[in-house]
């Protein structure tokens, strides 16, 4: 038989019986000599149809050199191996790991043979590329994530590191790759999942999430939310972890100034009330058996410096004053603010009561000293409540105490310090809400009186007008001035009630002469407070006291402060104006003890100006006071607006203003306030 001639029928040879793998027998020129029934499974191919045919006509054209260099290797050396693709009949590829081997002389052929065995890997194949694909796809994420990440081993080192990860720690990923996970972890956070590692490590945990902090290569400190997930092998153990770590240092800090915000006044950034009862609790749980002090301020007429020159102004003080507080007291002594102008103090490690009053008395020397406020020198004074606790007394308790002392320090007078006593306080805080329940009762119940002290002509002593002032005839403790009730009515939102009582009364007693002959032609002035001037009606209100009274409005004159002007809304001035042109005078109030400026003499329809009596009584001793009272005189007099001296006692003091041209006096030496019931009338000539 030729030598490449095939024989008329398959051999039969035991391995060409195999349904397994495919068993071709080819000539030395790589002619199918024989082939296995199992090529009709893997190829489509029956075996008539394969046997006198070239293994090359199955082979994928791409794999044909690959199968060439087998046979050639079969030839040569006598075995081979490689994995090519044949193609079946349908026109699918399968994937082949085929091996050879020559055998010479092989005695069914009688030639030498070859002999190729090939079995089916196909899905071995597509499992690996999809391996493989699943593989680049994971590492293609894993590169080019915006979350850094990184392959750790179980010993902590860093096996791969992506660009992200580099970008957040400022190293090279290559860098990081040669490094371990500690030496870029915060010293005192290296502990913190020590114990989840070893679960997850052990097989106890899939995964775990915990933040810590990291430190870049600057030495810049970050925090990092840590996502860690096992790596199994084929055997299931852990021996790597894959972590991923996401910058979140922008959400702590935002977390830990939402924090701080809780805990801190945000405009002085002292700590605030809840903080201070907080910080108070604490110190009295702690030093049991030793007193805690508490020193309790508030500024003093505060909303003075807000009604004039505004919030921003206010907000100015406020900040000045805290930072004042803050370098007054001892290092280990905490500073809150817990009203609008009221602060506390803690002292945890206060020796006695007198160390405590010693440092109140420090704080407030701090605040007296002058303070500049948009422009203008502005001097705050403090009223300071003093009181001591200890364990089982609770911080609401000893705030109390102090608050309490605080009160009876503005009730006297202001500018002081005064110390918690049991035996006073406790009852000044029932007689203040029995008060406030009194007052409220005054106005319906007739108690409330008006006094009148007389305006004279400097010039010829000659009384023109009155001021009508408040007076509580209290039941029990007799006739009370408003100093003694103010600060209630202002709190409990009396005061309007109170201001709106007194303009009727006085228009009414002004409207009837006040009792005589000699007042018939004569003005009556009215305080309005800054809160009744927060009306939009005042205007109204006003017109509707006259028509009642039927005074006529030339004899009316409202009393306003600066501080009430330089506040003034646009209702409020456009209702100013209106009863300025109905005849109702203004007055300019206090003049000199806020801020004063030219503006509200040419702003306002202002037809008076007061001098505040703080500068007329050092008016003799105080050039300072002297140089204000005159530059007061000479501007109101080159605007032609007439000028009230208050306070005046003293000849010496009505000679000095007659000196500087002041044209109308007001004060003890020429009259008391004087009250008007029932027919009793002051004394038109203000003769006392």
């Amino acid at each position: 038989m030729p030598a490449d001639q095939p024989s008329a029928a398959p051999r039969g040879g035991s391995m060409l019986h195999t349904d397994d793998d495919l068993v071709v027998v080819t000539s030395a020129s790589g002619r199918c000599l024989d082939v296995s029934p199992s090529v009709v499974r893997l190829l489509g191919v029956g075996q008539d149809e394969a046997v006198g045919k070239s293994l090359y006509t199955v082979v994928e054209p791409a794999d044909v050199h690959a199968i060439r260099q087998v046979w050639e290797r079969v030839a040569k050396s006598g075995t081979a191996r490689s994995t090519i693709r044949l193609h079946h009949r349908s026109g699918q590829l399968v994937w082949m790991d085929v091996s050879g081997v020559k055998i010479e002389h092989h005695p069914e052929y009688d030639r030498t043979v070859l002999l190729f065995m090939a079995r089916d890997v196909t899905d071995d194949v597509v499992a690996q590329d999809h391996l493989a694909e699943a593989e680049q796809r994971w590492r293609l994420a894993f590169e080019h994530s915006p979350i850094g990440a990184a392959l750790v081993t179980d010993s902590g080192d860093i096996a791969l590191a992506n660009a992200s990860l580099g970008l957040m720690l400022e190293h090279r990923p290559e860098a990081l790759a040669m490094m371990n996970l500690a030496e870029v972890t915060h010293a005192d956070d290296r502990h913190r999942d020590a114990d989840k590692l070893a679960q997850l490590l052990a097989g106890q945990l899939d995964s775990y999430r915990i933040e810590k902090r990291f430190v870049a290569k600057s030495g810049r400190v970050l925090w990092g939310e840590i996502t860690a997930a096992a790596v199994h092998d084929l055997h299931g153990e852990v021996h790597e972890v894959i972590v991923q770590i996401q910058d979140i240092t922008q959400r702590r800090e935002a977390e830990l100034e939402l924090a701080n915000r809780a805990l801190h006044d945000p405009l002085t950034g002292l700590a605030n009330r809840f903080l201070v009862q907080q910080w108070l609790g604490g110190a009295l749980a702690e030093h049991l058996g030793r007193d805690v002090g508490v020193l309790y301020c508030d500024l003093d007429r505060f909303k003075l410096v807000n009604d004039s020159l505004g919030h921003n102004a206010g907000d100015d003080v406020i900040v000045e004053a805290a930072a004042r507080l803050r370098s007054a007291v001892r290092p280990e002594d905490l500073v809150g603010r817990v009203g609008g102008d009221e602060f506390v103090v803690v002292c945890e490690r206060m020796v006695d009561d007198d160390g405590l009053i010693a440092l109140a008395t420090r704080l407030a020397a701090a605040l007296d000293e002058p303070m500049v406020v948009d422009g203008h020198l502005h001097t705050v004074t403090v009223s300071i409540g003093a009181a001591t606790g200890r364990s089982p007394d609770s911080a609401d308790e000893v705030l109390m105490r102090a608050d309490m002392a605080l009160l009876r320090a503005k009730r006297l007078g202001r500018a002081r310090v005064e110390r918690f006593d049991p035996a006073i306080d406790r009852i000044a805080t029932r007689e203040d809400l029995q008060l406030e329940d009194e007052l409220r009762a005054s106005v319906t119940s007739g108690q409330l009186r008006a006094f009148y002290q007389p305006i004279l002509t400097l010039a010829d002593r000659k009384v023109v007008g009155h001021e009508a002032l408040l007076r509580w005839s209290h039941h029990e403790r007799g006739l009370l001035l408003p100093s003694d009730f103010l600060d209630i009515a202002e709190t409990s939102g009396l005061i309007r009630s109170l201001g709106w009582w007194m303009l009727d009364r006085a228009c009414r007693d002004t409207a009837v002469g006040l009792g005589g002959p000699g007042f018939a032609h004569q003005w009556v002035a009215v305080n309005a407070s800054p809160v009744q001037l927060t009306r939009t009606d005042v205007y109204q209100i006003v017109a509707s006291s006259l028509d009642r009274t039927g005074l006529p409005p030339h004899q009316l004159h409202l009393e306003i402060t600066e501080s009430a002007l330089i506040q003034a809304s646009r209702s409020l001035l456009t209702d100013l104006n209106a009863l300025r042109e109905l005849g109702v005078g203004i007055v300019l109030d206090d003049f000199g003890t806020g801020f004063s400026s030219l503006s509200l003499l040419r702003d306002f329809p202002v037809s008076m100006v007061k001098i505040d009596r703080s500068f007329v009584a050092p008016l003799l001793e105080d050039p300072g006071a002297l140089a204000i009272v005159r530059a007061v005189l000479g501007m109101c007099r080159d605007l032609d607006v007439p000028v009230v001296a208050e306070g005046v006692e003293s000849e010496g003091q009505a000679e000095r203003l007659a000196e500087l041209g002041c044209s109308h006096v007001q004060g003890y030496l020429f009259g008391r306030p004087q009250g008007y019931d029932d027919g009793t009338a002051p004394n038109p000539l203000g003769d006392s």
